[in-house]
């Protein structure tokens, strides 16, 4: 990296900061190197910020409970899997809830109750399915 040039305060010419002379005009080169601007780290970077890798707190990645109820409840709606995975949705969902309700720092609660609301759903129109198909079969 090129080191910075320092401007002369009499005619304005780049120099060697180590120059105590410009190389131009031969005036001393008293004056102090003009201040670097300061730029501030981001803060998922600063230390201590707790942030969740740069997702902003959108994906709640301490709270695997919530995250995984949310996930399982979106698959849920495949037909055939949607009773054990709402199930299971509605069970990490709850557990979630639990992990914000101690530590609310995690974040998450929108993902559990999506889980908890999507995956039971899904879990009662499965096992409704099921119930529909056992009454109107034909002996």
């Amino acid at each position: 990296m090129a080191a910075e040039k320092r401007p002369c305060p009499k005619c304005g010419a780049g120099n060697d900061p180590a120059n105590r002379f410009c190389g131009s005009c031969g005036a001393p080169m008293t004056g102090a190197l003009p201040p670097r601007p300061v730029v501030p780290p981001p803060p998922s970077a600063a230390p201590g910020a707790g942030g969740d890798s740069g997702f902003g707190g959108i994906i709640p990645l301490k709270n695997p409970s919530a995250l995984t109820a949310y996930y399982l409840a979106v698959f849920s709606l495949i037909p055939c899997l949607g009773l054990i995975l709402g199930i299971i949705a509605l069970v990490l969902g709850i557990k979630g809830l639990k992990v914000f309700r101690d530590n609310p720092a995690v974040k998450g609660t929108v993902h559990a109750w999506i889980g908890i609301i999507l995956g039971g759903l899904c879990a009662l129109a499965n096992i409704a399915v099921i119930i529909l198909a056992v009454v109107t079969r034909n002996p």
